[in-house]
């Protein structure tokens, strides 16, 4: 939920900080006091792009703030999370523009570039204007927008899988038939018995390289190791020595603090001579032979001489011996193996079509009840003439099956039904979208709409139909409407009114939350631009319905 926004020397606002709460909310105020400044405002929290013109005059920056109330599992909190912003309760959006054009993004006193700024706030905020060409005029969207009304994830999901697995065997089958295979198969063998004969493993590899370690420094192992051997062994040495002090205090056992001693030192004992003993075994062990060295090295060499051609690993070498052995089974068995590469290609088609027609069927029934939905959405909006329909066409396969959905429309009787992109805005269709926008919401992680103007070219009983189903809407979702007509308002939960002041030498914009007395006297203005006693008394009259 959008809870609060924060706004500093933006053009005509010099400082303005304003509270949000759940449920409708209208912002009306005279053409010209400044409300487009608000939309523009948060669409620059939505990530639209900077501009110095932002900055008010004689002033270095502007700055603009906004705090949204997120659940941990939203998925705005969750790419929050994928791109390493913490996030409690809170997420607080900063934009900072300079009057140079230089334009900074915080999320939570993190700095992210404009494109991630979108794609977060494309989760949380939609605004829509009665010219805007917003996702519900593309029809490339219109398959998704059924797809998430038939709740059906579980088959869409495996029916994607289904279609790539079915490319790729495509994909293999297409690149073999395609290809001439004019390699040089007695190369391949070649390469392929090169390999084999190496007799190559991770652990042969590793015990050349520590053979040939220690064959290299054999005058340096034979040196220390018969040094260490020598003060370990021998009359006057270590094992001597430790073995004349345990002789001498065994005769001293009585004592209990003795004969722990003479344990610990017996311990010492055997673990040197065992030490010596291995010393001995490695001195006696010990061989150096140049023919084993060179042969080490010869090894290496040709292990060497694999990775540059052909990885850099016994892991890698051995998986290109095997590409090689699928290459030569291939120009070996051309027609056997595209016999069975055919096969493949055509059981992942029919895993595909059989699972792409289920889903078909079920987008064609559900899409009867999808156009009941928004015919009946329609009529409560005074669109009784109005036609809504799903259209399907077959299309080429892919991921989301071989339906083309696109969605048509008729706003009035006689004339024919036409793709909802191609229908001129105006009054009408902006009744149709906030219809549409009535049911597709409630299938998005979208909190906050903001309706700008979408009202513009009705009146009476329309008017106040308009308002009714917002507050409808805003039972589920926070909204805010941009609205000239008392009838919307007066179903408004909160009301905000825009003002601008002038002197001569500047003018400013301040916005700022009605009371209920203060709204009554609005509505009589905008209804009948009079605060008269009878004007007042329609205008409770009106807010009144407007509220029931």
């Amino acid at each position: 939920m959008f809870k609060e926004i924060y706004v500093k020397n933006f053009v005509l606002i010099d400082d303005l900080h304003l509270e949000f709460s759940k449920g409708l909310s209208a912002f009306t105020g005279e053409t010209g006091a400044g409300k487009s400044l608000l939309i523009d405002a948060i669409s620059l929290l939505c990530g639209a792009r900077a501009s110095s013109e932002y900055v008010a005059m004689n002033q270095e920056y502007t700055l603009i703030e906004g705090v949204f109330e997120l659940e941990k599992q939203h998925p705005a909190a969750l790419l929050c999370n994928e791109m390493g912003i913490e996030l409690e309760d809170e997420m607080i959006i900063t934009r900072k523009i300079s009057s140079d054009g230089k334009s900074s993004i915080k999320i939570n006193q993190r700095s992210i570039p404009l494109s991630s700024l979108k794609t977060i706030m494309s989760q949380m905020i939609d605004i829509h204007s009665q010219h805007d060409t917003q996702y519900l005029l593309n029809k490339q969207y219109h398959i998704t927008l059924l797809d998430e009304y038939c709740h059906m994830e579980e088959k869409l999901n495996e029916c994607k899988h289904n279609y790539q697995v079915y490319q790729k065997a495509l994909h293999t089958y297409e690149e073999f038939q395609n290809n001439e295979l004019n390699d040089d198969l007695d190369f391949l063998k070649y390469q392929v018995n090169e390999i084999d004969q190496a007799e190559l493993s991770e652990e042969k590899i590793t015990d050349m390289n520590e053979e040939l370690n220690q064959l290299n420094n054999f005058e340096k192992l034979s040196e220390h190791l018969n040094h260490a051997y020598e003060h370990l062994s021998g009359t006057g040495k270590t094992l001597e020595s430790l073995y004349e002090s345990i002789h001498s205090l065994e005769a001293l056992k009585e004592f209990e603090w003795v004969e722990k001693l003479v344990e610990k030192l017996n311990d010492c004992y055997y673990e040197t001579e065992e030490a010596a003993s291995q010393i001995n075994d490695h001195l006696q062990n010990l061989d150096y032979d140049e023919n084993r060295v060179n042969e080490i090295n010869e090894y290496l060499f040709l292990y060497n001489n694999l990775k540059r051609k052909h990885g850099n690993s016994v892991k890698e070498i051995l998986a290109k011996r095997d590409s090689l052995m699928q290459r030569i089974e291939m120009i070996e068995n051309r027609a056997e193996v595209l016999d069975k590469l055919k096969i493949q290609v055509d059981e992942a088609y029919k895993n595909f079509e059989k699972t792409a027609l289920e889903i078909s069927s079920i987008r064609k029934e559900k899409a009867k009840m999808l156009e009941n939905e928004i015919m009946k959405e329609c009529r409560d909006l005074y669109l009784e003439k109005a036609r809504f329909e799903v259209r399907f066409d077959a299309c080429e396969p892919n991921s989301k099956g071989l339906d083309k959905v696109e969605f048509y429309v008729s706003m009035n009787p006689g004339e024919p039904l036409r793709p909802l992109c191609n229908v001129a805005s105006g009054g009408e269709l902006s009744r149709l979208m906030l219809g549409l926008k009535t049911i597709f919401t409630d299938l998005t992680s979208i909190e906050t709409l903001i309706f700008d103007e979408i009202d513009t070219g009705v009146s009476g009983k329309v008017a106040l139909a308009i308002g009714r189903k917002m507050r409808q809407i805003a039972q589920r979702h926070q909204l805010f409407s941009i609205t000239h007509l008392s009838s919307v308002a007066a179903c408004a939960h909160h009301h905000y009114v825009v003002e601008k002041t002038q002197t001569d030498d500047s003018t400013k914009t301040h916005i700022r939350e009605l009371n209920k007395e203060e709204i009554i006297a609005s509505l009589a203005i905008m209804s009948t631009n009079s605060v008269s006693e009878s004007a007042l008394m329609a205008a409770r009259e009106l807010y009144e319905n407007g509220q029931a």
